[in-house]
């Protein structure tokens, strides 16, 4: 990948911006490009380097074009090498944008920077997906109110599109989460192959993240740790090492975890129950 600043891109990335030095309606409305705003420092760091590294992958962009916004012109910076820290500790006003403007990052100033890009870019970029990154971006900016107050402001222009489920009884089954669970049970009842569940979860998992789908504790953690059985797990059976999981561990792994987050939700309504029966009782006295 070629990271740096070049004279035949800039022209084409200052239609990016508006004059305002903000996203260009016309440059977000071409491919429908959404906009998630993200915490950062006074300066760049890893974190952002990895957003426009990652957007540019899966975009299929091959140079990133470094520049710095002022009064509606883009000036280029200098020429930066792939083989430096070329994202890290770089001052605010910055725009960084995928060389076939697919995407793209702003920072413009301390406190929060903006991604913004098509949904293959932001699969990259945001890979915790788009309602999710605002979602946090959210508890960040309440956190961090006291030090860049215009945080929370921010936090407003871009609210989370879904309601995140906290368990598998509120997650309609036509949605990408739904189709998870439902290959959850199938593969815990026998009724599909380890391979068929790894392929359709994955799959399932990706859909969930491009559509904007959001899950909360306790269900969140019940799908993180499907996902990380998924990691110790081989599809193809040649590049099967000794330490995988075989198909009836996986089964039964999955089985536990399903098993497991049944007998915690009944303890927890048994002890709102007995916690409501207590103050009924109290009431009455």
């Amino acid at each position: 990948m070629i990271i740096g600043s070049n004279e035949g891109g800039v022209g084409d990335a200052m239609a990016v911006l508006d004059g305002q030095g903000t996203f260009s309606e016309q440059w977000l409305s071409a491919g429908e490009k959404k906009i998630v705003p993200v915490p950062a420092g006074n300066r760049t760091d890893g974190s952002l380097g990895r957003r426009i590294t990652e957007g540019c992958r899966t975009a299929g962009a091959d140079a990133v074009l470094v520049m710095r916004p002022s009064a509606g012109a883009a000036a280029p910076a200098d020429s930066l090498s792939p083989t430096d820290h070329v994202f890290v500790a770089l001052p605010p006003p910055l725009l960084l944008a995928t060389a076939n403007l697919e995407g793209a990052v702003l920072f413009s100033g301390p406190g929060y920077a903006l991604v913004a890009g098509t949904s293959v870019f932001l699969a990259g970029a945001a890979p915790e997906g788009v309602d999710q990154a605002r979602a946090r971006f959210a508890r960040y900016a309440r956190a961090a109110a006291r030090k860049w107050p215009a945080l929370e402001s921010t936090a407003r222009s871009f609210p989370p599109g879904h309601i995140a489920w906290k368990s598998p009884r509120d997650v309609p089954e036509a949605t990408a989460t739904g189709q998870q669970l439902a290959l959850m049970r199938d593969v815990a009842a026998g009724r599909c192959t380890g391979a068929e569940f790894a392929v359709g979860w994955l799959d399932a998992r990706r859909r969930s993240q491009q559509q904007g789908e959001r899950v909360r504790d306790p269900l969140e953690t019940l799908l993180d740790r499907v996902f990380s059985l998924l990691e110790d797990y081989s599809m193809d059976s040649q590049f099967k090492e000794p330490e995988d999981l075989s198909d009836d561990e996986l089964k039964n792994a999955v089985s536990e975890l399903l098993r497991r987050h049944t007998v915690s939700r009944a303890s927890a309504r048994a002890r709102i129950s007995s916690v409501d029966a207590t103050a009924f009782t109290h009431r009455r006295d």
